[in-house]
């Protein structure tokens, strides 16, 4: 029988706004684990929201921002990290992460995030644009992720199902 893999860190990854960096902090502490935001950081270390990137020095330049962060933070072991939402389209993975696929409902994320939390997405501004391109991701998404969770559910509910996976698979 084959052996299981064990991974060295948790990378979530999804569609922007379907609840990444609220489950990521969650699960870090259930799981002993360090919670790592990729978009915080490279706010951080930028001086500059996200939006301002993409309107200052545009999506090419933030796209290779998260490519040096995702690898930086892989470097490291015992972590739960939140992805922006196009860093999977974007970037590679370490393989030695297991990348688990909040899955959620286009209308599921709308209803989920307030206005504010709208406007700090600039691949959210345009709703017909977003949907699209919600529609164009989430086949890599699916493609990419060692596990897939239904994320339309409570948000209790399924971070108890990631939970019980990582448990049960004894992957960490």
């Amino acid at each position: 029988m084959k052996p299981k893999p064990v991974y060295d860190n948790i990378v979530l990854i999804g569609f922007m706004g379907s609840g990444k960096t609220s489950v990521g902090k969650v699960l870090a502490r259930k799981l002993y684990k360090k919670f790592m935001d990729v978009d915080t950081l490279i706010e951080a270390e930028q001086n500059s929201s996200v939006n301002d990137i993409f309107q200052n020095k545009k999506e090419e330049h933030f796209r290779i921002l998260e490519q040096k962060c995702i690898n930086e933070l892989t470097q490291n072991t015992g972590q739960v990290i939140a992805t922006g939402g196009g860093l999977p389209i974007y970037s590679s993975i370490s393989k030695k992460s297991l990348i688990v696929y909040i899955n959620a409902d286009f209308d599921v994320i709308l209803e989920r995030l307030t206005t504010k939390e709208r406007d700090k997405r600039p691949l959210l501004q345009n709703e017909s644009e977003a949907r699209a391109l919600f529609e164009e991701r989430k086949h890599i998404y699916e493609e990419q992720a060692d596990f897939s969770v239904d994320a339309n559910q409570s948000i209790p509910t399924f971070i108890h199902v990631i939970v019980d996976y990582i448990l049960d698979q004894r992957v960490l």
